[in-house]
């Protein structure tokens, strides 16, 4: 989105980070479509399994159906929007009732490759101050390649209905002068059928309510548009409105006339998309202003919507918070009224900046509470006595907790590990915003007197989830902690419970508040005394029977003390609030979608499983050989896919079988019947070589910078050192820098590595063209390592002519890049004290497939090989003499070997793949049958098998020779996953008719062998 009085108002961004600020001004590129036709293109090449978010241009929109989407499942929200939303009691007298907010932030890195379904990584933009937030605008983090339709994925949406907050998709036409290209795409877009319908608006509503998001944010900012198509589209909006319960926002961009125009307001230019036709609709619920607004702007902006009968809070003025997050100088007294609350509402852009600001994954919360709650800490005190005034000065907060039960483990949807009612159940990384609880509604009301507790999230310590609730300090004597959690509207019957979950540290007096009266006060508080915990974690169960009748308005936790403790402490891992136990859930199905072996001892998969209610998520789970069972992952959803499938050596089955197990949970988080299906690998587990001497450690890691030229706000050159790809030092402006680092011990350096700024997906001209390494000296002069110029490569991997020993060193920037707009961008500076570089990636197996024909005809083949990488094959891990080699003459070329002798039996052949300049691949392995043992031989054997007699005519025969038609099918078209299928489809319908006796004869029987053992071979194979 643009902003049209700034220094360099003609910057076309490419965003690529979450926190991504590198320009002055706020444009983000919607394509016009890269051609491919594919929704997830990676998942089309057989890259990987991963699915991403649902992305189109008008013409891909217009033929989109589900059954063409390898995506479409997983992508679906599985939580309904809670429209039982209400606002209680006001705790900021500044706060107004009717302000709402929204917020267009970044959610993923990169809309087009980033899972839609959660990953691996704790840094990731976890929102969850949804009780401030009116609307969420999904906006995509790097330019969508794909099209102008960016939907949102199902992790923030599923958290946002959690909370009864609905989600829209982005509709960006790019910023600039129309192409005939894009010129086209619009009228295309606003085109209207004889019977008066909007195909593309017929289509949006489909897709929505298919995938389960609840309207659209239109950025229309394509100068050449005439009145006709402008007025086209008010009208598509209006049919949008007239024939669905979506939602629009509109950004103020577009005037009534077409031309791109920014009023800053709401006025007579661009009042068409609020102002109503004779049949009452209108074509905009939202109106998102552009940023240079003052009071003229807001004023005119209250008056125009009350002309048109529009209340003026469903008019958001703009905070462009991209580069500066909560340090943005805005003149939020424009927005007030006589009683010094706002007149309109707020719409935030990019407020997730607040990333770039903090320290590590767990600190972006504290700079999270900073942005919404205010430099006070306290949205009850949240006021204008700061540049930064927090939205909770601005907004009353809302809450869902309307109906029982109601339980929250104060999950943030992310963590460092994973725990399952207080156990460690995997030590990954993990980011899944489908699972965020139901977060506190005030971050941090904390009401009482003497000293008052710090409030965080600990993320070294959960019960279910990722992370807990935090209460720490020194308590002088006499003091009191009410710690206000949750906003409630709950009746209380004689059943009603509360079950708190928590780990404290003795010496305080520790009790669970409930609130009877709407405005919480205290003398209305009801107080529960909890004991100390006596282990790990300790449970109590409090019976609020005596209260029948009364309505729960809050939940609070009150801690007193009358000595005073040093270190107090006191972790809360589970609240619920039941009136009785939820069912347990039955789960009986769960079987593999589709697999795909990344190597013989790492896989991705996608499953599936019948949905069941009462159920709040599924964990899915691996069991290795030795009973040992590892979290895979956590979802909402019936369908789930997961890159975190592994075996070693020393707990792999010798059946190459991993057990999967799927666990329901219910909404009082009881585990319920568990759900086993197998994962077969197909192959041994030495079907892979692994390196036994990887490269050293990045010794750069997280090291101390103790200078820095300049760094931009929310991307500091501490971001270049965190080991995260997704993360930069960007300089806004800045042609030449530096960052010193001191890694506190000398450190011989041999190999030093930058990831510039192509890395991260932005344009290639902005990868740092001249850059030297230094070290300082004994006698503390800076000397020169090594010096590059001209660089072109997104990423340089050097290793130097000579090794340098230093504690400190010093990357220096003499040219940022060739782009117009310049600016310093590393994302990542790394050094090591060996000189081994990482080896090629090899091609995943599923690339290679061997034949073994009679004779000295045998035939390997390597697809996707890119130019100039040299394959080589082995006839075993251990071997050094190379086979055969062949060098690739162009980008994803199939190399073929052809008159080899693999010998008459089954076995496996070794490849290796190597890029010009770096290391040889570990090797991978292809499969193959032994020369007298085909596919066809089944068909055969079956024509001849006496079996007519027994079968002829039945369903079991015409189903065992429809299997051995796909057999030869899928074999011939190198579908290796579909032929195992078939074989062991074909396996099962025999393995039926014998266990249950329904046929006779050694015939059969002979039959059933030798299919056991064109299976064995095959699994060796595929």
């Amino acid at each position: 989105m643009f902003k049209n009085n700034l220094k360099h108002y003609h910057f076309i961004i490419s965003i690529t980070l979450l926190t991504l600020i590198t320009f002055s001004t706020s444009t983000v590129i919607f394509a016009e479509g890269d051609e491919s036709g594919a929704i997830n293109e990676r998942y089309k090449n057989e890259l990987s399994l991963q699915p991403v978010a649902p992305a189109f241009n008008v013409e891909s929109l217009l033929k989109w159906s589900p059954n063409d989407d390898p995506d479409a499942k997983l992508n679906q929200s599985s939580i309904s929007l809670n429209k039982e939303r209400f606002k209680g009691h006001q705790v900021n007298p500044l706060a107004n009732h009717d302000v709402g907010i929204t917020s267009a932030a970044i959610t993923t890195i990169d809309h087009d490759l980033s899972s839609s379904v959660g990953s691996n990584d704790f840094n990731v933009y976890a929102f969850d101050n949804w009780q401030l937030l009116e609307s969420y605008i999904y906006w995509p983090g790097a330019p969508n390649k794909e099209g102008v339709f960016a939907l949102p994925s199902p992790d923030i949406v599923d958290a946002a209905h959690r909370n009864g907050v609905p989600v829209y998709a982005s509709i960006g036409f790019p910023w600039g002068p129309g192409s005939p290209e894009t010129l086209a795409e619009i009228e295309d877009f606003t085109q209207q059928a004889e019977d008066g319908s909007f195909p593309v608006a017929e289509k949006m509503i489909e897709i929505a309510q298919y995938y389960g998001f609840d309207g659209y944010f239109f950025n229309q900012e394509t100068s050449g548009v005439n009145k006709e198509t402008a007025t086209q589209m008010n009208e598509m909006m209006r049919y949008l409105k007239r024939n669905s319960d979506l939602n629009i926002n509109w950004y103020d961009s577009q005037a009534n006339d077409g031309t791109i125009s920014y009023q800053n307001a709401v006025n007579e230019i661009n009042d068409m998309y609020v102002e109503r036709a004779e049949d009452g609709a209108y074509a905009v619920d939202e109106f998102f202003l552009n940023y240079n607004w003052g009071i003229n702007e807001i004023d005119t902006t209250v008056s125009t919507m009350n002309k048109h009968d529009h209340s003026p809070y469903n008019a958001y003025a703009g905070f462009e918070l991209q580069q500066n997050s909560y340090n943005t100088k805005i003149n939020t007294d424009a927005l007030l009224n006589d009683q010094d609350q706002s007149k309109v509402s707020i719409a935030l852009y990019t407020p997730n900046s607040t990333m770039g600001m903090a320290d590590n994954p767990a600190d972006f919360h504290n700079k999270e509470n900073y942005l919404w709650t205010g430099p006070q800490g306290d949205p009850s005190l949240a006021n204008d006595s700061e540049d930064w005034k927090g939205m909770a000065r601005f907004a009353t907060d809302s809450s869902v907790i309307q109906s029982k039960p109601f339980t929250s483990n104060f999950n943030s949807g992310h963590g460092k590990k994973y725990y399952a009612n207080g156990k460690e159940v995997s030590s990954q990384e993990w980011n899944n915003r489908s699972i965020q609880d139901i977060m506190p509604t005030w971050r941090w009301w904390i009401r009482g007197e003497g000293s008052n507790l710090n409030s965080e999230y600990d993320f070294e310590k959960a019960y279910n989830g990722g992370n807990s609730l935090k209460f720490t300090g020194d308590l002088e004597a006499n003091s009191e902690n009410d710690i206000m959690l949750y906003s409630t509207d709950l009746s209380i019957k004689n059943s009603t419970k509360i079950r708190l979950v928590y780990q404290n540290k003795p010496g305080a007096d520790v009790s669970l508040g409930v609130a009877y009266n709407e405005d919480y006060s205290k003398e209305d508080m009801t107080y529960y005394p909890l004991p100390d915990n006596k282990k790990n974690w300790e449970t109590i169960e409090l019976d609020l029977g005596e209260d029948a009748g009364k309505t729960a308005y809050a939940v609070s936790l009150n801690i007193k003390n009358t000595d005073e403790i040093d270190d107090y402490s006191i972790n809360l891992g589970q609240i619920s609030l039941y009136d009785e136990e939820s069912p347990i859930a039955v789960l009986e199905d769960a079987k593999v979608e589709e697999k795909m072996l990344k190597t013989a001892d790492e896989a991705e998969a996608r499953l599936s499983w019948t949905p069941k209610e009462d159920v709040q998520h599924y964990e899915v789970y691996q069991e290795n050989a030795q009973g040992d069972d590892k979290l895979l992952g956590v979802t909402p959803n019936n369908h789930f896919y997961t890159p975190n499938i592994t075996r070693t050596e020393e707990n792999a089955s010798s059946d190459n079988i991993t057990t999967l197990k799927v666990v329901p949970v219910n909404e009082t988080f009881e585990r319920g019947k568990t759900a086993t299906t197998n994962f077969d690998w197909g192959l041994d587990i030495d079907a892979t070589e692994y390196d036994q001497n990887p490269p050293s450690p990045n010794v750069a890691l997280n090291a101390n910078v103790t200078d820095v030229s300049f760094e931009n706000t929310t991307e500091p050159a501490s971001n270049a050192l965190d080991g995260l790809s997704s993360t930069k030092w960007a300089a806004t402006d800045e042609q030449e820098g530096y960052i010193t680092i001191d890694m506190g011990e000398e450190k011989t350096i041999r190999r030093w590595r930058v990831e510039h700024a192509e890395s991260g997906g932005e344009e290639k001209n902005m990868n740092t063209v001249d850059f030297e390494l230094l070290y300082k000296t004994e006698n503390g002069e800076w000397t020169s390592a090594e010096r590059i110029t001209d660089n072109e490569d997104a990423i340089t991997d050097i290793v130097l002519d000579e090794p340098v020993t230093s504690s400190e060193f010093k990357l220096q920037i003499h040219n940022s890049g060739s782009s117009p707009w310049e600016a310093i961008r590393i994302n990542e500076w790394q050094l090591f004290e060996s000189e081994k570089t990482p080896k090629t990636e090899n091609l995943m197996m599923h690339f290679a497939s061997a034949k073994n024909n009679e004779g000295a005809n045998d035939e390997v083949t390597i697809e996707n090989v890119e130019k100039d990488q040299v394959v080589r094959l082995y006839k075993s891990l251990e071997t050094k003499d190379v086979l055969a080699e062949k060098k690739a003459k162009e980008d994803d070329e199939a190399v073929t070997f052809e008159n080899l002798d693999l010998g008459d039996e089954a076995g496996r052949i070794y490849y290796t793949i190597q890029t010009p300049g770096a290391d040889e691949s570990l090797r991978y392995s292809a499969g193959y049958l032994s020369e007298n043992l085909t596919v066809a031989d089944l068909q055969l054997a079956l024509h001849h098998l006496d079996l007519k007699r027994e079968l002829s005519g039945s369903d079991t025969l015409h189903a065992l020779k429809t299997h051995l038609t796909a057999i030869e099918h899928y074999v011939e078209q190198g579908k290796k996953d579909k032929t195992l299928n078939h074989l062991n489809g074909f396996k099962t319908l025999l393995d039926h008719q014998l266990e249950n006796d329904l046929i006779s004869g050694e015939a059969l029987k002979s039959l059933k062998a030798y299919t056991d053992e064109v299976i064995k071979n095959y699994k060796e194979i595929l």
